[in-house]
């Protein structure tokens, strides 16, 4: 039974897609493991001259890329360039430049003297064949910010976009197959949950999961029964404080931005804003003023800054919860408007007050255009409210004092925090995500994203392989006393029992016998 992608904002049927039988995965593994190990032998050029292949075809067809982005997946033209198209390419250019240095050997220094005929080094090597499995919502970023240092360590990917934008996964693996990327290496898995489920069912060396909480716990839980380790990125509620000399006028312009850029349906978009009582009025008139401003429409409009919500099951999560924190005393400041039109599914920038913490639309991830804005009066109230949630993905500090926004951001439960900034450090390939509690375990980008593709193994070479070790059998009186006197000399913090150990060590030795 084929699948169908729809353009979201007018429901038109792009085309349709055949999933992968699931009786076919554990065959698509082993052919990607046996791709593996031939891909893995290539020096690191040569793999980077590949991907610098790929990035090339992206470049000179960004028109037809961005173009499909955004009638699949909704979000503006200009954001399919910005927030997908260009950091893609800096993330390709950042490990095709930096993977052999930072999977360098590592030589281990051996600090114990009786140790020290030794000669050991620590080597990264790739999982193997790795699982990838992909969101709707950056569906060509998210994706190759795993793939591309995937293939850069040596490992194969079996790669499962979201059911949602299979056509810009089908576009992802088409350019990678042009570009030299033989096709059992990056092994294209299309279809839903089922065929998501039976790819960890298969054992891949290690999966990397990108979505929401929910669905990341179910990708844990089966990926154990395997002992498959797992990378996760999972849902957030990212939180935006306001202090008392923030500048509102570029705040409010984060704030814009932040919340609303992809209709809110950004993993670290900012879904609560906590500003300070002093400048609390006049960043909702002004944020207010600004967002009166927002088109809402097609993204494949290029004047259009608000594109249309996925699906109809994300639109009325968004519903739900702005109807369930007006019942609560929550007050609509801007926005609340939800509307289908031309089979696509709406939700105008919606601005709130008044929102009762314990509501859904404090406490659980919207995905959606909505920004519930909250007064606090110093700034332990704000790394309170902050820290009351059970995500920690992301969040942001707006101050004039760069130097106390870093003090508070330490106070911050998260995997990361941006001073003055909301959202764009996600494209920089050299910055770090990955969060906290239940937003999930592992780091894409920079050096620790390519860390999450290899498996650190120990090497060790005894250069005296005649000589009969200090600690084997046989065990004696003499042998205990030799470790006692020899804990004394190397560790003992007196400088006379270090000295006076020195002395009885040789004798002890002399008596050794081992067999």
């Amino acid at each position: 039974m084929t699948m169908e992608s729809i353009n979201p904002a007018t429901g038109e049927r792009l085309g349709e897609i055949e999933p992968t039988p699931t009786s076919k995965i554990v065959r698509l593994l082993t052919e990607a493991r046996a791709a593996q190990r031939e891909w893995s032998k290539l020096p690191y050029s040569v793999r980077g001259q590949t991907l610098r292949a790929f990035a090339n075809l992206l470049v000179e067809r960004k028109r037809t890329v961005a173009e499909l982005i955004s009638r699949e997946n909704g979000k503006p033209l200009v954001e399919a360039y910005s927030s997908e198209i260009f950091p893609s390419l800096d993330i390709v250019n950042y490990y095709v430049a930096r993977t052999r240095k930072i999977l360098k050997s590592r030589r281990v220094k051996i600090g114990i003297p009786l140790l020290k005929t030794k000669k050991a080094f620590v080597r990264y090597e790739p999982y193997g064949a790795v699982a990838i499995i992909s969101p709707w919502n950056y569906p060509l970023l998210l994706p190759l910010g795993q793939i591309v240092p995937a293939l850069m360590a040596g490992n194969a990917v079996l790669f499962k976009p979201s059911e949602y934008t299979p056509l810009v996964g089908n576009l992802i693996s088409e350019f990678m197959w042009e570009a030299g990327v033989p096709r059992s290496l990056l092994t294209l898995v299309q279809g839903k949950g089922d065929v998501g489920s039976a790819l960890i069912s298969a054992g891949p060396d290690k999966v990397f999961f990108t979505g929401s909480t929910a669905t990341g716990k179910k990708v844990a839980e089966a990926s154990a029964k395997n002992a498959t380790p797992v990378s996760l990125e999972l849902g957030s509620k990212d939180a935006m404080i306001v202090l008392e000399d923030a500048d509102i006028d570029s705040v409010t312009s984060g704030a814009l931005w932040g919340a609303f850029m992809n209709a809110g349906q950004t993993c670290i978009s900012v879904e609560r804003c906590f500003v300070h009582e002093k400048v609390f009025d006049s960043f909702i008139g002004l944020l207010q003023k600004k967002m009166k401003e927002l088109k809402i429409g097609a993204g494949t409009d290029p004047d259009n800054e608000i594109g249309a919500i996925i699906h109809r099951a994300q639109y009325e999560t968004i519903t739900t919860q702005v109807n369930e924190a007006v019942k609560k005393g929550a007050r609509i400041v801007e926005g609340g408007d939800f509307f289908e039109r031309d089979g696509g599914y709406f939700v105008s920038p919606t601005l709130m007050v008044d929102v009762c913490m314990d509501s859904l639309l404090m406490t659980e991830e919207t995905f959606g255009p909505v920004l519930p804005v909250i007064k606090f009066r110093d700034v332990a109230e704000a790394v309170e409210l902050a820290n009351a949630s059970k995500f920690g993905l992301g969040a942001s500090i707006w101050t004039a004092d760069s130097k106390r926004g870093l003090q508070l951001a330490r106070k911050i439960s998260a995997g990361a925090v941006i001073v003055n900034d909301v959202v764009s450090y996600y494209g920089i390939a050299d910055g770090l995500v990955g969060g906290v509690s239940e937003s999930g375990a592992g780091r894409v980008h920079g050096r620790e994203g390519i860390l999450e593709m290899v498996s650190p193994k120990y090497y060790e070479v005894e250069r005296a392989p005649r000589m009969k070790k200090l600690w084997w059998f046989n065990y004696d009186v003499n042998t205990l006393s030799f470790f006692e006197i020899a804990i004394d000399f190397l560790f003992s913090q007196k400088i006379y029992k270090r000295t006076s150990s020195l002395f009885k060590l040789a004798p002890k030795l002399l008596r050794m016998k081992k067999l």
